[in-house]
């Protein structure tokens, strides 16, 4: 499944490459808000409810923009196993359109890399003869990488796909630009 994830969103990020021939996509000053869903989840055994996620960035030069990221997933099993998975990080994009010449404006080809925590909490409810409630957390700290590109419909609204380490391997939303 995660296989056929990632195929899927590296043929339409060559589409939208191909798509469009190139002019420089200058980011600086404009700040970036996505918000979305997740498709998929790196959290308990594979599942779990539906990702959010939201990240805002700023443009800090023409090619670069930096800022935070943050996922969770909560997910009720049953009557006594609650699940909640959160990723908070800082992040820095490098905008690729001038390198890749692509000449639309309307596109926005990014990738870059982040440094996360993340964290999972447990918590469920044994018979009374096995210890009644417990709660089971973890967490680590790390680096990923990410790649995705937005479609701007107008001058402040648009999509995004993102792949990459979230808290799912892909990520689809709206962007609002200001």
């Amino acid at each position: 499944m995660k296989k056929r994830i990632f195929t899927v969103a590296a043929i339409v990020l060559a589409t939208v490459i191909a798509a469009t021939s190139a002019q420089a996509q200058d980011v600086s000053g404009k700040n970036f808000v996505n918000a979305g869903i997740g498709i998929g989840t790196f959290g308990f055994s594979g599942t779990g409810g539906l990702p959010v996620t939201v990240s805002v960035e700023h443009g800090f030069t023409d090619k670069i923009s930096g800022g935070v990221y943050l996922g969770m997933i909560q997910r009720k099993y049953y009557d006594d196993f609650k699940y909640n998975y959160k990723v908070i990080g800082v992040r820095a994009s490098y905008h690729f359109n001038e390198l890749l010449q692509i000449d639309e404006p309307k596109v926005d080809v990014y990738g870059g890399a982040s440094l996360y925590y993340r964290g999972y909490t447990l918590k469920y409810d044994l018979a009374d003869d096995m210890g009644g409630k417990q709660k089971i957390t973890s967490s680590t700290v790390g680096i990923a990488l990410h790649a995705a590109a937005r479609y701007m419909f107008s001058k402040n609204v648009g999509a995004y796909a993102e792949v990459g380490y979230g808290v799912s391997p892909l990520q689809l939303g709206l962007t609002a630009v200001f």
